[in-house]
């Protein structure tokens, strides 16, 4: 049995795992405070929609150790924050901003699960700068 198709593609542009770092960066500083969702789709898991209209903070790759895993976070404070992880990742695509959409972002892992990221633009809300250790503003 095949895996569900009823996510939307993000069509986009595969990023090499060695620009995985590079490229989650740039996507952070670019897209930060957007507000996004985060769609979850897989044979385990069904259609799991764990994040809606949330605030954007960033996205990371563990690629030390063959770890590959991205992290999403959503929210600034201590209480506010979710953070959600895909493990053993074995691609990564990007769309950029469409029309009056944002830029998206698709996660698959080894498990076939696929985690879909869609932002709003990030001109329509905004959070204070990024802090390096969430103490000290950038």
């Amino acid at each position: 049995m095949g895996q569900p198709t009823t996510m939307r593609p993000a069509q986009g542009t595969d990023v090499a795992r060695e620009e995985w770092n590079a490229f989650m960066a740039t996507f952070t500083r670019e897209n930060r405070g957007a507000h996004g969702e985060l769609e979850v789709l897989g044979l385990d898991v069904g259609r799991y929609v764990p994040v809606e209209n949330r605030p954007f903070d960033g996205i990371a790759a563990d690629v030390k150790d063959g770890e590959d895993i991205v992290w999403i976070m959503f929210g600034q404070d201590a209480e506010d924050r979710l953070t959600h992880g895909v493990h053993q990742v074995t691609a990564v695509r990007v769309r950029p901003p469409v029309g009056a959409s944002g830029a998206a972002v698709e996660v698959d892992a080894k498990d076939g699960t696929r985690t879909l990221l869609e932002l709003s633009r990030p001109e329509a809300y905004e959070l204070p700068p990024a802090s390096d250790d969430r103490g000290t503003h950038k």
